[in-house]
């Protein structure tokens, strides 16, 4: 019996953006639990391996899905829309700078099954470089680089922050109270409109001079304030103005606002804290978690959907007493967005096609001659998921007639070896009956927009002293019962913006088995020049030891300025250590400013030094071995650790007498004459505990030879 042609649905062949939800990679599918790039059917029923397929229109069953050992996983062909964007802006969301690079990459993970007859097509390509919305492949194989084909594009126009960042500060006592959610997101509006076009108004690295100083107290009268020699209209929920000499609360209000139309996710926010701000305490945060780390403010957000806003607020303490200018902190923002950057470029559509099978199983019955009993069977037998969304079988005599009709919405997707059987149709005819078919299939693809952006927010204007540094041994182990020195390297740099006048490196928890250094071993190199260090500069009691710089404005060397380097080093006296011994210290580097504000703390990272016991204890020997022909022997000789230390740099000798000759080494030697005649030379670097080396050469006697004097060993 025949079917009767339905009328289908105009479609294209590929896959279409309507046919993904945002959560799940295509419909009826998610991601495997294993980290392997596979996605499996999911709403079946797991408890039988067949899956049945009926008509959509009429209900009628069309065939079943048989599993390949109940396998419901398979791959998908990788389409990626990847950018990478840095944008730069100052305190008030202008964009200093917008760097941009994007590539569109169609990937085959598989390692098995190659793709061919690939067709991307994409939409809103407007905004870039591209040339055309088609992309056609041939092939992708299954090893890099032939699995991969990328095209990079750039943008051709300016886009608009489609991502607002903007830090509110506030001096006053009621600032929580201003600060609140409303009117942040009111102020958060007034700047959706600014695009990735960078500000006229950008900051510079000099410093105001005299007559900018007059003219920023004209400024702050009409409410704006210099920013690095740039002006920055102040906010009406924020205040800059602190009190001398007593204490001052800051609130920071960092607020994020989502433009694009899909959520933004691995959001995280990160603050530096100057020196100056003391007791950082987060206050709240609307959305994700927020922790203080070491100088460091992070706020992680998981997901942001779009026209939603977010809030982080936290306190600082600062007290001046002085009007040297004070920052308040960078901020830097790094985010994925799931749209792209390049104002919605999408992936239309993708075709592709991947290893497969079809086949007509035809049977004439056994009691019913001419009766023939026909079914269609498709193999899926790469390892992706593939969607038979086209199966037609048509009668021979008749192709307006057919006995299988199957439209997209009938077939559910194959995982990777799985068949679709269709029901059997039955067909009378005395010859071989022979079949038109036609099958349409695709490999599912994995669409992904993957744009991870980078925003640097700089900070109001303020002034900060700060160091950083680390520091070394030039070894971790010493012997024991040995006097050994192990050299100590400390290096300190001047990453703050003021002057530092006195530096102090404090060494502690030295020991009669590891002491310190005198005043002469110590080495001072100052920006790659060594400075001579005064005995006064070093002391030592009980067990701490100090080097001390003060007053350095006084000095020729002067003080310790922004970008400037200071390197000690000095000899660490292991003095016969037991075995087991340690030495574990704590090293703090302190610095301070002329004159002189909030001393500065850094405490840089500190290996222990460890006393090893080590006793070198080996066996050599040496064989002759008769081999072969009169004349022709083998020599094998043997090193073995029988200690409880590793062996290092170890020279294994043979000498070979005048009357033979000599090769086939089973470990080439290197042959010198150290002893007044051939001499083979072996370099072992190292032999672990209880290993044995054993080598081999052959010898040849010529001549007037004597077999005994192959004995002779070195």
């Amino acid at each position: 019996m025949a079917k009767k042609d339905k009328k289908k649905p105009q479609r294209r062949m590929g896959f279409d953006k309507s046919e993904a939800k945002e959560e799940l990679v295509a419909d009826a599918l998610k991601r495997s639990d294993k980290n392997d790039g596979k996605v499996k059917l999911v709403d079946r029923d797991s408890a039988t391996p067949v899956i049945e397929t009926y008509d959509e229109d009429t209900g009628e069953l069309e065939g079943s899905i048989l599993l390949k050992g109940g396998n419901r996983e398979g791959l998908l062909a990788l389409v990626k829309v990847i950018e990478d964007v840095e944008v730069t802006q100052d305190h008030d969301a202008n964009v200093g700078s917008f760097s941009f690079g994007g590539k569109i990459s169609i990937e085959n993970p598989s390692k098995i099954d190659r793709l061919w007859d690939i067709d991307v097509s994409l939409e809103n390509i407007g905004s870039t470089n591209l040339k055309s919305k088609d992309i056609s492949i041939r092939e992708l194989g299954t090893e890099y680089p032939d699995n991969v084909n990328t095209q990079e594009f750039e943008l051709k126009k300016d886009v608009q922050n489609l991502f607002l960042v903007k830090e509110f500060i506030s001096t006053l006592p009621e600032a929580d109270e201003v600060l609140n959610i409303d009117n942040i997101e009111r102020e958060l509006l007034k700047l959706k409109d600014k695009s990735s076009k960078p500000s006229k108004k950008v900051a510079t690295t000099i410093p105001p001079t005299a007559e900018d100083e007059e003219e920023e107290e004209e400024k702050e009268e009409d409410g704006e304030t210099w920013e690095d020699g740039g002006t920055a209209v102040v906010s009406s929920l924020e205040t800059f103005g602190i009190s001398i000499d007593r204490e001052n609360t800051i609130t920071f209000a960092i607020a994020l606002r989502n433009m694009f139309n899909k959520p933004v996710s691995d959001i995280e926010v990160i603050k530096t804290i100057p020196d100056d701000f003391i007791n950082p305490v987060v206050r709240d945060t609307t959305e994700g978690r927020a922790e203080i780390k070491g100088d460091k403010v992070i706020w992680k957000i998981d997901k942001l959907r779009p026209d939603y806003t977010v809030v982080l607020k936290l306190t600082c303490n600062i007290t001046v007493n002085d009007i040297a200018r004070r920052r308040t902190g960078s901020i830097d923002v790094t985010y994925k967005a799931a749209s792209s950057f390049a104002e919605g470029l999408a992936i239309d559509k993708f075709d592709a096609y991947t290893r497969n099978k079809f086949f007509i199983d035809t049977l004439e019955r056994d009691e019913e001659p001419n009766i023939w009993d026909n079914k269609l069977i498709f193999d899926n037998s790469s390892e992706f998921i593939i969607q038979l969304f086209n199966a037609d079988v048509y009668s021979p005599d008749d192709e307006s007639v057919k006995f299988i009709d199957i439209d997209p919405n009938d077939v559910p997707m194959l995982p990777s070896g799985a068949q679709w059987h269709s029901v059997k149709w039955q067909y009378e005819s005395e010859d071989y009956p022979t079949f038109r078919k036609k099958l349409e299939f695709r490999v599912v693809p994995d669409y992904q927009y993957q744009v991870t952006v980078a925003v640097s927010i700089s900070d109001v204007i303020l002034e900060i002293a700060s160091i950083t540094g680390d520091m070394a041994y030039d070894k971790v182990e010493t012997p024991t019962y040995k006097s050994q020195d192990v050299v100590a390297t400390l290096k300190m740099a001047n990453n703050g913006s003021a002057p530092l006048n006195e530096i102090i490196v404090i060494h502690q928890s030295f020991t009669d088995e590891y002491q310190p250094p005198k005043a002469d071993e110590i080495k001072l190199i100052w920006d790659g020049d060594e400075v001579e260090l005064s005995s006064g500069a070093v002391s030592f009691e009980m067990d701490v030891f100090t080097i001390t710089l003060r007053a350095l404005k006084d000095t020729s060397t002067g003080m310790f300025k922004p970008d400037s380097s200071l390197e000690f080093q000095y000899p660490i006296h292991c003095m016969n250590p037991v075995r087991d011994s340690t030495f574990e210290s704590k090293i703090i580097y302190h610095a301070n400013t002329y004159p002189v504000s909030q001393e500065l703390e850094f405490k840089p990272e500190v290996p222990t030094i460890e006393a090893l016991h080590i006793r070198r204890k080996f066996r050599t020997s040496k064989e002759v071995v008769p081999i072969g022909d009169l004349g022709n022997y083998r020599i094998i000789l043997t090193l073995e650790n029988i200690g409880e230390s590793k062996l290092y740099n170890l020279v294994l000798l043979d000498k070979v007498p005048d009357s033979f000759e000599y090769g086939t080494y089973s470990m080439t030697p290197k042959i010198t004459d150290e002893v007044g005649q051939d001499t083979l030379k072996w370099a072992i670097d190292e032999l672990e505990i209880g290993d044995k080396l054993e080598i081999s050469y052959e010898i040849t006697g010529t001549g007037e030879y004597s077999p005994s004097d192959a004995q002779l060993a070195l």
